[in-house]
């Protein structure tokens, strides 16, 4: 696919909203932002300066196993994604949301002060060489060197090239920590906003991450293995998407052992026909069934919110990885179902003690028949009442069973995607994590056909019902500040 070469926002609009962020306060930004929407300042000119401050200004390297990451970037294009067609309120909400992210990680001593420099290229005798170097690099941690060897391939490689490189190697990362996948991948869409010249600093981000916390390459070397294995080094069997394959494909992912799950994925691809886009698409919907036999962890547990967190991942990289499919040749394709079947086998796992993940156990899944069963004499407009109040009062049971019973009444999915969206704007505090997974599931929601495509909206739900009204601060700003100066 073809990159944007320019930025499609308003570049010397853009440079003054950047001196802007770097020069606000978590408390004033949100005022301060109403008014530039109240003057008529261009909403993709602050999106692109949200980015571009976020990758330019703030230390994006892990401290621990899993990594210590801004979301401020990575959460930006899932904002801006989920704000299309939205009303205006919600939608401002959710640009003024990012925007707080961004200003509050600038004011982190964990991630600023910090300004990421231009890199002069280094590069090896051949384009080849300088590949393995750059690689070689990253699993030793060498990020800065890392960031030249970037530059230095920026200059002979095209953007589709790169993008292939950036991809394969967020596939050596993503079982230890999915930000290895999601961060190029949401970094590539953005790039069609901010055009290749300016978007390249988020793949060298990218990479820097990549290069900056220990990494299992176990599931990824056992890929690389089974593609050989298989004889699919040329790519796949089939390129086009199955979706009469994908509930049969989903059904034996979720019947096998966890460890025959890459294996299986493999005999998919080879020996079956199945593309890689369809082995996705399954994997997605098994890891959608899998989150829901997860029980929530309590609000009072030790750093609660990172272990809320850590299965719901599962859900949102694997939606990311059927997208990296656009950008991936057709041998990294292979690569990205093969990692697919290693993510299944790790499941949706929560966080130790330690930081290490706990293997999956499945509970009794949500929705519970009864409670559906209680709700079903309701018409779909009192359901969407009743999943506004179950949210807010942390009831599981109730807001997902009020999904279930909207769906068997044929209830307007996009009315339901609306309530969800203006829910998960109003929290601030939580990393932008309800803005990014639901957008990950309403992604897959609208891209699958199954009858049961409304676990998505249902897995969503579950994840939003944690977290609403956790921390309000900033959305109490920014409530206060749209009322004032836009009358919303």
């Amino acid at each position: 696919m073809a990159f944007r070469a320019q930025m499609r926002a308003n570049e010397a609009v853009v440079q003054e909203l950047i001196a802007w962020l770097r020069s606000t306060t978590p408390d004033q930004v949100m005022d301060e932002a109403a008014a530039r929407l109240a003057d008529g300042v261009c909403e993709d000119d602050l999106w692109a300066a949200g980015v571009l401050t976020a990758c330019r200004y703030l230390n994006n390297q892990a401290h621990n196993l899993m990594g210590f990451v801004s979301h401020a970037m990575i959460g930006c294009e899932d904002a801006r994604q989920l704000a299309q067609g939205q009303p205006d309120r919600t939608r401002y909400l959710l640009l003024m949301q990012a925007l707080h992210q961004v200003v509050a990680d600038l004011h982190d001593p964990y991630f600023g002060p910090y300004q990421l420099l231009p890199a002069w290229p280094i590069r090896e005798a051949t384009v080849e060489e300088s590949i393995r170097r750059l690689r070689h690099d990253i699993r030793m941690g060498e990020y800065m060197a890392v960031d030249h060897r970037m530059v230095g391939l920026n200059e002979v490689l095209s953007p589709e090239a790169i993008a292939d490189l950036i991809l394969d190697i967020g596939l050596e990362g993503m079982v230890t920590d999915d930000h290895a996948l999601i961060s190029p991948v949401l970094s590539l869409c953005m790039i069609d906003l901010l055009g290749w010249e300016q978007g390249f600093d988020l793949l060298r981000w990218a990479a820097r991450y990549s290069s900056s916390f220990p990494i299992n390459f176990g599931p990824y070397d056992r890929s690389v293995a089974l593609r050989a294995e298989f004889d699919l080094l040329a790519g796949p069997r089939a390129c086009a998407y199955q979706p009469e394959r994908v509930d049969a494909v989903r059904a034996r992912l979720l019947a096998a052992a966890p460890a025959a799950r890459p294996v299986l994925t493999a005999q998919l691809l080879a020996e079956e026909g199945c593309s890689p886009a369809t082995v996705i698409a399954a994997a997605a919907q098994a890891a959608c069934d899998m989150y829901l036999m997860v029980e929530p962890v309590p609000h009072s547990d030790y750093d609660s919110i990172s272990r809320e967190v850590a299965p719901i991942h599962l859900g949102n990289c694997l939606r990311l990885l059927g997208e990296a499919l656009h950008y991936m040749q057709p041998s990294t394709q292979v690569l990205a179902a093969l990692q697919a079947g290693s993510m299944l086998e790790r499941g949706p796992a929560v966080i130790s003690r330690e930081f290490r993940f706990v293997p999956f156990e499945p509970g009794r899944p949500y929705p519970y028949g009864e409670d559906v069963a209680a709700l079903a004499a309701h018409e779909p407009e009192q359901l969407l009442v009743c999943l506004a109040e179950a949210m807010p009062a942390h009831d599981y049971r109730r807001a997902t069973a009020a999904v279930q019973a909207y769906a068997d009444k044929d209830g307007c999915p996009e009315a339901m995607i609306r309530l969800l969206t203006a829910t998960a704007c109003t929290d601030n505090g939580t990393l932008l994590h309800n803005v990014k997974h639901l957008n990950a599931m309403v992604n897959e929601f609208r891209r699958c056909h199954l009858p049961d495509r409304w676990d998505y909206l249902t897995q969503a739900t579950r994840f939003l019902t944690w977290y609403c009204g956790l921390t309000t601060t900033a959305y109490c700003r920014a409530d206060a500040a749209l009322k004032e100066r836009l009358d919303l």
